[in-house]
């Protein structure tokens, strides 16, 4: 029942951050200063950490590889949903053909 009520709220939180263009855009931008801190904790911290192995070489790199997919997942949904909003803004500004009619 607890996994359930945090999916739903979870579900939620993920709605109301993808439909304001506002939170959207500080949610992208925080992961992608996320992602730059992440690629620089590697280069300096993990760095004699990751030599060790190749495949801990390739657990960070693909870590990273995710993020940045997920990141371009994000963008594209963001420049999506712009075009959408900005459709729909246009849509509302311009006379319907009803009123176009009676005018006349």
């Amino acid at each position: 029942m607890k996994n359930s009520a945090w999916w739903q709220m979870s579900l939620a939180i993920a709605a109301v951050t993808l439909r304001d263009r506002e939170k959207r855009r500080r949610f992208v931008t925080r992961f992608l200063f996320f992602i730059v801190a992440y690629f620089t904790f590697g280069l300096w911290v993990l760095s004699p950490w990751l030599e060790q192995g190749l495949g801990r070489m390739f657990f960070y790199w693909g870590g990273l590889v995710l993020m940045l997919l997920f990141l371009i997942l994000l963008a594209l949904y963001d420049a999506l949903a712009v075009i959408g909003e900005e459709r729909r803004k246009l849509d509302e500004s311009r006379p319907k053909v009803d009123e176009e009619i009676s005018r006349e």
